[in-house]
């Protein structure tokens, strides 16, 4: 039963100021716990995509962590700009998290997310750091990445994308900007499977990749990893160089981050950090992470997520005017 008429028929006996004293202890002592309903999480990938699979990895231990069950939401479609208008168009209390990407923050910078600004999304924790590689063809002429990296001195190569202007069009670009390359020559393709293909079948010189994308094909020999750009060696290619190790300063990846956006209260923002790292710091996910070829130190607090955002925002700018995509 409310206790809202036991208060106010104790008005008479205690007075008005008395009784709404107890009005708004009672108020306060019903105020909604957080999390206390389901939580939705957003993705712009299709089920069974790689961003699909991190949230419903980072669901697996998630419930204990928060106390509260999760939900996928797939909404696809506009390089995640649907799934920017959908979280824009729920309630910021904290039930409605977005998975996001790099292809996410292309969207905002280049203004097709509607009514969401770049300034309005907030970080709560990186969930993936997956590093790209440059790879060939088994029957490419090229066996190391110096090799690859003399011969595009003069010849522009022939590299697989997903679309242009797309994370790996960038990290392309600027791959050949920072190793003194020629101009190179993208060719946008549906997704990283098809690039795959080409490449097998000798229609690309090379391409940026995940290793996740090519693993199969890695493993056969029908495909050879010759340069990694990440900071430090990956476990699942421990022969492959890194491109810092070659003398060039060029780290990408294709990074994956829960957010919010403005307007959710800071204590909730603070809830779901703490929760989503406990859930993500558990043995299955960690098991993920190495399994798919990803970074073991993927998983980060809402500070670092939040400065990679904002540098990327900064970067990416530049990069998407320095292509004439935007100005």
């Amino acid at each position: 039963m409310s206790t809202y008429p036991k208060i106010m028929r104790t008005a008479s006996r205690l007075g008005l100021g008395a009784a709404v004293a107890l009005l708004l202890a009672g108020g306060a002592g019903a105020q909604e716990k957080f999390p206390s309903k389901p939580i939705e999480v957003v993705t712009h990938a299709g089920v069974g995509g790689g961003t699909d699979l991190t949230a419903r990895m980072m669901m697996v231990q998630a419930p204990a962590a928060l106390g509260a069950e999760f939900v996928v939401a797939n909404k696809t479609g506009g390089s995640g700009s649907a799934s920017l208008g959908y979280a824009n168009s729920r309630p910021k209390d904290g039930y409605t998290i977005m998975l996001i990407t790099q292809t996410h923050l292309l969207t905002l910078l280049q203004g097709k997310a509607g009514a969401v600004q770049p300034g309005d999304l907030i970080g709560l924790a990186r969930a993936t750091e997956d590093p790209q590689v440059l790879m060939v063809g088994a029957k490419s002429p090229y066996k190391t990445a110096q090799d690859f990296i003399e011969a595009s001195k003069t010849k522009p190569m022939k590299y697989g994308t997903t679309q242009l202007g797309s994370v790996d069009h960038l990290a392309v670009a600027g791959f050949a900007t920072k190793a003194g390359l020629a101009k190179p020559v993208v060719v946008p393709f549906r997704g990283g499977g098809d690039i795959v293909v080409n490449l097998v079948g000798g229609n690309l010189d090379a391409a940026l990749l995940n290793y996740a994308e090519a693993e199969s094909q890695i493993k056969a020999g029908e495909v050879r990893p010759l340069l990694v750009f990440a900071p430090t060696k990956m476990d699942s290619l421990p022969q492959t160089p890194t491109a810092t190790e070659i003398g060039i300063p060029a780290v990408y990846s294709t990074t994956r981050g829960f957010a919010v956006l403005k307007g959710t209260p800071e204590d909730r923002i603070k809830v779901l950090e703490d929760g989503l790292i406990k859930a993500m710091q558990g043995k299955l996910f960690q098991d993920y992470l190495k399994s798919s070829g990803q970074s073991g130190g993927s998983v980060v607090g809402r500070a670092a997520w939040q400065a990679q955002i904002d540098e990327f925002f900064s970067t990416g700018k530049e990069a998407l005017a320095s292509l004439g995509i935007t100005k």
